[in-house]
């Protein structure tokens, strides 16, 4: 039987989508699950027919003690979570295995340039060359010595070494 998916309009409207027996193809925004800091996460069912499909899921993954993921997960405590990211992330805070689950399949960058969905990439390392005028250093100079003036000479030297070096600029 065919079913018309319907678009949650905010948070009242997901519950009542989901306070059905079964079916239904309901579509929401991650920020549905968005809360006051701190406050615990309404149930919205616990039904334990609901697939939550979701993509980029590590972008869920923000402060994940107190924000999206997490709140799916209180929120749809019985559902079944699938997950697609390129890149997910294991960390104390922020954890896309914790939510989704383990990886039932992995595409690499390998197997999309093979079936042509990407071409390959090519990394060149280049290191980028900075030049400084001449006239434009003794301009330097005189602003320098107008911006630390009534430092003291070490602490001068000190940043002019800091900031002559290349890298700085």
């Amino acid at each position: 039987m065919h079913q018309t998916p319907v678009q949650a309009k905010d948070r009242k409207h997901l519950t009542e989508l989901l306070s059905v027996a079964s079916g239904g193809v309901v579509f929401t925004t991650i920020q549905k699950f968005a809360s006051e800091k701190g406050e615990a996460y309404p149930l919205l069912s616990d039904r334990r027919n609901i697939v939550v499909i979701a993509n980029e899921v590590r972008r869920s993954q923000y402060d994940f003690i107190d924000e999206f993921a997490r709140h799916m997960r209180d929120g749809l405590p019985n559902a079944s979570f699938i997950g697609f990211t390129g890149a997910p992330i294991e960390l104390s805070d922020k954890d896309t295995y914790t939510v989704f689950g383990e990886n039932i399949h992995t595409y690499d960058i390998q197997q999309a340039v093979e079936y042509g969905a990407t071409v390959r990439i090519y990394y060149e390392s280049r290191l980028a060359k900075i030049e400084l005028d001449e006239s434009a250093r003794s301009h330097l100079e005189e602003n320098f010595q107008e911006v630390t003036d009534g430092e003291e000479i070490e602490r001068k030297e000190k940043l002019k070494s800091k900031w002559a070096r290349l890298e700085a600029l």
